[in-house]
């Protein structure tokens, strides 16, 4: 379903045009709701970077390098080769840390090993790192103008409820907004059983 087609189910239930305002923010705020109760693999992404000074510690901003950056699942050095066909090939994956942990028990900064450090994602390498491939998870574009999630198109019942909620909530209507949040709650369910892991794994 599209952003509009999305408001309009949503005022088919609330029988509120009048809270047009509130229906849209309530759409934006369902969609972001429904892409974060998990982290589905369709919200994953690869990204192919560079440093432009390769180092054994870079620092980049997530955002910059993932738009709309929700959390990094794995960063893979490549190994670039102009001269290959492939252009070189991967590296073994950095192993996820956490910021403080970057020490061993010898107090030696680890090597080969990521972490994000507020807004900062910091790699550390036993080589100058200068290519690179990120798997990172998105947040969905909610702009009415630039609106794509796929969630709408799978389940957009879980959007629909759940905003139909917020709206009958907002206004006052208590028992007809439970009944969206027990359907919303269904959706939800179905969401998480049928996105969690892709065939194979």
């Amino acid at each position: 379903m599209t952003y509009a087609e999305l408001v309009q189910a949503v005022l088919g239930i609330t029988k509120r045009p009048d809270q047009l305002a509130l229906t849209e923010s309530a759409v934006r705020a369902s969609v972001l709701k429904a892409h974060t109760k998990d982290f589905y693999y369709k919200d994953l992404v690869e990204v192919a970077g560079q440093v432009e000074r390769p180092s054994h510690l870079t620092s980049l901003t997530a955002k910059e390098v993932v738009p709309r950056f929700r959390k990094v699942k794995y960063i893979t050095p490549w190994h670039y080769d102009p001269r290959s066909r492939s252009l070189g090939c991967a590296g073994q994956q950095l192993k996820v840390i956490q910021l403080g942990n970057e020490v061993d028990a010898y107090g030696y900064y680890k090597d080969n090993v990521f972490y994000m450090a507020g807004e900062l994602l910091q790699i550390r390498t036993s080589f100058p790192l200068s290519h690179f491939l990120i798997g990172a998870f998105q947040f969905p574009d909610t702009t009415p103008t630039g609106f794509k999630t796929w969630i709408a198109d799978e389940c957009p019942e879980a959007i629909v409820h759940e905003a139909a909620r917020q709206v009958l909530s907002t206004v006052g209507m208590r028992e007809l907004a439970a009944v969206q949040q027990q359907l919303a709650a269904e959706q939800y369910a179905l969401l998480t059983i049928n996105n969690l892991a892709t065939a194979g794994e």
